[in-house]
């Protein structure tokens, strides 16, 4: 995930992406060379200290926007998950799932009004320093261009949200319209995407232009951008393609019921090799006399340097049971799908009557997937 715990808010664990750290960077400095251009007078350190300020300013508005998700995703009943604050926002939000296309245009939209609020209103103190520029002095005239600044950022970031490309905000809107009106989340989903590849494939032809037209900067960064979105709606297609698939299979339908569990006190280099090469299951209980305390899975195990396999024990790395999430046989393959993904798991126990029935595994469920597809690929 890479998204550092920072603070806790109304509730919500705050992350943040560690992308923040070279954004942060890039917007201090073009601010002191900003600086050094309109007062040449100013000290290093003035310079420096307004560019901390307007980059804090600016993730400050990013915190802004994903709480104004948050904070209507939680009114409409949704979970309550951590707060991810990523550049440009949009699927930074917590579990944005919404069981009705209303809620999920709430809290789409919930986002990039906060922003452009926020842009509106910095602006209108940007107005009134000026008005009292002449009589204040320069702390008006300093005050006034931060606020303009960090304004145009958070009228940007409300902007580029909107933009009709899922996962950003606006391609949730599109997706929650045409699922209000088709009554199929999944083919909202697809209007997203189709959407967002067409806008995807003219900031590329737009960008492309730019580069031998213009600026070969602005040009390839555009470009970009549009090859971005043309990835992530292939991509989307895909999840829908996956949701239609899984649709009806539950977990029972996919389990595995005779699951041996490993003990705590085995060390990785027994078990490492077949939880990585795909002989055992992706993922497997960890006993402690005969009591399951967590799970195991690849990624853990990927996350120890093989020379010390032999050092590590199951329960150095073990995922305690507190920290999972509850999975019944009744579930829904595809909500197990999305606790797998959210949690970065490779794997689930499954419990029935407060007993361990079994696991769900990323590895069971695209065998369900691909066993579709087979089954799909031959009907006439």
């Amino acid at each position: 995930m890479n998204a550092l715990p920072v603070a806790r808010l109304f509730g919500f664990e705050i992350r943040i992406h560690v992308s923040w750290a070279l954004i942060l960077a890039l917007i201090a400095v073009t601010v002191v060379t900003q600086v050094d251009v309109l007062a040449p007078d100013a000290t290093p350190v003035v310079g420096w200290l307004i560019g901390g300020i307007v980059a804090a300013g600016f993730l400050g508005s990013a915190l802004a926007h994903e709480l104004g998700h948050a904070v209507v995703a939680r009114r409409a009943g949704l979970p309550g998950g951590p707060v991810i604050v990523y550049v440009f926002g949009g699927a930074a939000g917590p579990d944005l799932e919404a069981a009705r296309p209303r809620d999920e245009a709430m809290v789409a939209l919930a986002g990039p009004l906060v922003s452009l609020g926020l842009g509106v209103g910095l602006a209108l103190v940007f107005a009134v320093t000026i008005v009292l520029g002449s009589a204040a002095g320069g702390a008006a005239t300093t005050i006034g261009r931060i606020a303009a600044v960090i304004g145009a950022l958070n009228l940007l970031l409300g902007l580029v949200n909107l933009l009709p490309a899922y996962p950003l905000d606006g391609g949730r809107v599109i997706r929650a319209v045409v699922w209000a009106r088709t009554g199929d989340a999944a083919e909202g989903l697809r209007a997203a995407a189709r959407t967002g590849r067409w806008l995807g494939r003219i900031a590329a032809f737009v960008g492309f232009a730019v580069v031998l037209l213009v600026d070969a900067i602005d040009g390839l960064f555009l470009a970009a951008f549009g090859w971005f979105l043309i990835s992530i709606s292939r991509a989307v297609e895909r999840s829908a393609d996956v949701d239609d698939l899984l649709e009806g299979i539950v977990v029972d339908d996919v389990m595995e019921r005779d699951v041996t569990g490993i003990p705590a006190g085995l060390t990785l280099d027994t078990f490492a090799g077949q939880l990585l090469d795909g002989s055992a299951s992706g993922a497997v209980p960890v006993m402690r006399d005969h009591e399951v305390i967590g799970i195991l899975g690849a990624r853990q195990v990927m996350r120890i340097r093989r020379d010390r396999w032999p050092t590590t024990r199951a329960s150095d790395i073990v995922v305690a049971s507190a920290a999972l999430p509850e999975v019944t046989p009744a579930m829904s393959i595809r909500d197990v799908l999305d606790l797998l993904q959210r949690n970065a798991l490779d794997g689930l126990p499954v419990h029935e009557g407060g007993v361990l029935a079994g696991m769900v595994t990323r590895r069971a469920v695209a065998a369900a997937v691909r066993a579709r597809e087979a089954a799909r690929g031959v009907k006439p």
